[in-house]
């Protein structure tokens, strides 16, 4: 469980998250509003179709990731290892790395503004992966420290490494906001459509 909430850190995280980890509403505001003028002025197809539909597809994937996540996380109560957590460290960050790359495919600008999204979600989301793994491992010692040695950070394991703490609960997605995550996805899909589409 490395996706915890960062922004309040508790007495045991450092002091004061790092620049790049205070600035990820940059990356999660910024850019695709960036994104959205680039594809209305441009109003390119690279990939026609095809782009459009494997781009809605991995938004679509990238969503249900991030609810399953969601559901099972417990922030900063216990290690949580069941579910997607026995896959992979950060599936909320993993879910949120295929929407960076549907939507970059659903702008119809190409895979060169495919890889600018996965580059600038690396650089902002793996500096906070950082602090959180440091935060966690000073809460939580040892428990933490094997998930950590069991389970990869980012890019899933097919199998589980780990299965225990943790159950999924609607309840809970719904805590952790999701489903605000969800319509911005569907919102933006729609913007990007029309925009890519306007003028043709």
């Amino acid at each position: 469980m490395t996706d915890t909430d960062i922004d309040n850190p508790t007495p045991a995280a450092p002091s004061r998250p790092p620049f790049l980890v205070r600035r990820r509403t940059v990356f999660t505001w910024f850019v695709p509003l960036l994104l959205i003028i680039a594809v209305f002025l441009l109003h390119r197809q690279d990939g026609g179709f095809v782009s459009l539909g494997v781009g809605i597809g991995l938004v679509f994937v990238g969503e249900v990731v991030r609810f399953w996540a969601a559901g099972f996380i417990s922030k900063d109560q216990i290690v949580t290892t069941g579910g997607p957590y026995g896959h992979v460290r950060n599936p909320l960050y993993f879910g949120s790395l295929l929407l960076a790359i549907g939507y970059g495919l659903i702008s119809g600008l190409g895979w060169p503004i495919v890889v600018l999204l996965v580059v600038l979600f690396l650089i902002f989301h793996l500096a906070a992966i950082n602090y959180e793994e440091k935060f966690l491992t000073g809460k939580f010692g040892t428990p933490y420290t094997d998930y950590l040695s069991r389970v990869p950070r980012l890019i899933p394991s097919p199998w589980p490494r780990t299965r225990g703490e943790g159950g999924f609960a609607w309840s809970k997605a719904i805590d952790n906001r999701e489903h605000i995550s969800a319509l911005f996805a569907v919102v933006f899909v729609i913007i990007l459509t029309v925009c890519r589409y306007v003028g043709h």
